[in-house]
């Protein structure tokens, strides 16, 4: 099934971003909904993963340069679609001109991000009960 990744806009795709978001994050992973949802949503770029023609992931990067948000449905997890997110939000990120992504990793999912090219630093943390570590990545 052809996966199409592309650049979503917040005020007129947010319920096909929610929705995704509400399942993996407040639904399955017990995030409160109140952390879920922050003041970063209407200045973020948005991402939206596509798989026959359903949207099946979202992603964002901040205008920090800060990947986040990134999730994909639990039914088609295991196909390489984060890992096309990734490269989506990446080379956006580097046509905007940003010469450094960074992220707060699920410590679960390190190796995921390592296997991307970002390099963990500093040390473990929580953000809503769940271990997190910040990841770097330099872009050229």
């Amino acid at each position: 099934m052809a996966i199409f990744v592309r650049p979503a806009d917040w005020q007129t795709e947010r319920d096909s971003i929610r929705a995704i978001r509400q399942a993996v994050f407040v639904e399955e992973q017990k995030v409160p909904a109140d952390l879920e949802w922050d003041n970063q949503e209407e200045s973020s770029q948005h991402f939206l993963v596509f798989q026959g023609g359903a949207a099946v992931g979202t992603g964002r990067l901040t205008q920090a340069g800060k990947i986040g948000r990134m999730a994909i449905d639990k039914k088609v997890r295991g196909q390489g679609l984060g890992a096309e997110l990734l490269k989506a939000i990446f080379e956006y990120a580097q046509q905007q001109g940003y010469r450094q992504i960074f992220l707060h990793a699920q410590q679960q999912a390190q190796g995921f991000y390592s296997k991307a090219g970002f390099s963990a630093e500093g040390k473990v943390f929580f953000e809503a009960g769940i271990p997190h570590i910040k990841m770097v990545q330099n872009l050229s």
